[in-house]
């Protein structure tokens, strides 16, 4: 799964640099706004097959990749 979230956040923001550190803060580094959580929210539901309402998560559980991972894992 972690594998895919990072891939999703590449495909969505045009940034591999997450990859070298997946506690980077994506809203601190600006690279994650509104429009970019609905994209990644799409993808979820597209290539996990989880289907998430941006109210379901805090803006905490999107910020890094192992945050979003272990809310995704939370949630099977």
């Amino acid at each position: 799964m972690q594998e895919t979230v990072i891939e999703i956040f590449e495909d969505v923001l045009g940034s591999d640099e997450i990859r070298d550190d997946l506690d980077f803060d994506l809203f601190e580094a600006e690279l994650l706004d509104s429009l970019a959580i609905i994209q990644v929210l799409l993808e979820i539901e597209s290539r996990l097959g989880i289907v998430l309402q941006p109210t379901d998560l805090e803006r905490s559980d999107m910020a890094t990749v192992n945050n979003l991972v272990k809310f995704l894992e939370n949630r099977k």
